[in-house]
């Protein structure tokens, strides 16, 4: 008996020891990767080591089925890499680093949370739904629900619980490491939507404006759109004709009920072109908090976030499509690219409205 007990014991250690020596081929259960990364290969972005941010505790709440405490050891961590950069006054910035950043995806920690919009019974998209996310000082920062859930490249926004350094190999850096875990948006241009110790996540749909909901309009045509900016500043754009149309985007369009769609190809305006005839595109507050609500004449609507349609490190412009005059679903839609679903592609756009939370 106490033979087989030492021998159990003894083949116990040696698993442990050789779990140990072998850790650095172990994969990751969910991306296959395998973990630690080997410094001496050819990633430029695994050269240096990571340190560890203090995490937190982290609430969701707002029209969820069930509000709670996130647990955190039910998750992977992922990684995204950054050139961080602060916008400053006149469309100048202050580099900060390039960072890889590991921690857990806002996809992955808001999934088990089901959403319950207020307005289901009105409109049952979850395409006007937002999350606004606090720390501890009361900060805010303000995502749209399709960058997290409807993008084409998900897992790019990150709860980072540990960061490193990317170095050039010419000269010496010396990149500053945040103490607390943080937000991190890997597709943003500028830094502006990184919050330090984030504490609460709260999700809620529009409710800014009344879109009235008509589904027999025939024909679906709005003449002529509206750009709101937080009900100070609102002008209209009806000056775009299909002759004018400078930019094509191709795509496989597939929405979310129906699947895919035969429209190989979208012609129209660049929407940074459109509004920066009116306003600054590069504005902080915005990119911050900043969310565009697009809302069709039949009252179908969609939520973007400021970021996601003019802070793009990718530099992907969002697209006014504009049709034939009087065609069915014209004068203007909107089409981005980045989406996985064509949901948002509001069509007859009769309004833009631009507002902060």
């Amino acid at each position: 008996m106490h033979y087989k007990k030492n021998m159990f014991a003894a083949l116990f250690i040696a698993f442990v020891f050789f779990m140990g020596s072998c850790k650095s081929i172990l994969p990751d259960a969910l991306t296959g990767a395998s973990l630690p990364f080997d410094p001496d290969g050819n990633s430029l972005y695994h050269m240096t080591d990571e340190t560890a941010m203090a995490p937190g505790t982290l609430e969701v709440a707002g029209e969820v089925v069930e509000s709670g405490k996130v647990n955190l050891k039910k998750f992977y961590k992922r990684e995204v890499v950054l050139r961080e950069a602060r916008l400053l006054s006149g469309g100048e910035y202050e580099f900060v680093g390039a960072y890889r950043y590991i921690g857990y995806s806002l996809f992955d920690l808001l999934h088990p949370f089901n959403h319950n919009k207020k307005n289901k019974e009105e409109f049952r998209p979850a395409i006007d739904l937002y999350v606004i996310i606090e720390n501890d000082k009361g900060e805010t920062v303000s995502l749209s629900w399709g960058e997290i859930f409807f993008t084409a490249n998900p897992h790019q926004i990150l709860i980072a619980t540990e960061s490193a350094p990317i170095k050039p190999y010419r000269v010496d850096v010396d990149y500053p490491v945040e103490k607390q875990w943080k937000l991190v948006v890997g597709t943003d241009l500028f830094a502006s939507r990184q919050l330090i110790n984030p504490v609460k996540i709260t999700v809620r749909s529009f409710d800014k404006k009344n879109y009235v909901i008509n589904r027999d309009l025939d024909p679906l045509y709005s003449p002529e759109l509206l750009i709101s900016l937080s009900d100070t500043l609102t002008f209209a754009v009806n000056e775009y004709t299909a002759e004018l149309n400078d930019l094509e985007y191709r795509t496989i369009f597939y929405g979310m009920g129906m699947g895919h769609h035969p429209n190989p190809f979208f012609n129209g305006r660049s929407l940074n072109d459109v509004v920066s005839e009116h306003f600054g595109l590069l504005n902080h507050k915005l990119f911050r908090n900043g969310l565009v609500c697009f809302a069709g004449i039949d009252g179908y609507r969609a939520i973007y976030s400021f970021s996601e349609l003019f802070n793009r490190v990718d530099q992907t412009s969002p697209m006014l499509v504009v049709t034939e005059e009087g065609r069915d679903g014209g004068r203007y839609r909107i089409f981005h690219p980045i989406d996985f679903y064509a949901d948002r592609s509001v069509k007859s756009l009769a309004e833009m409205y631009i507002f902060t939370e």
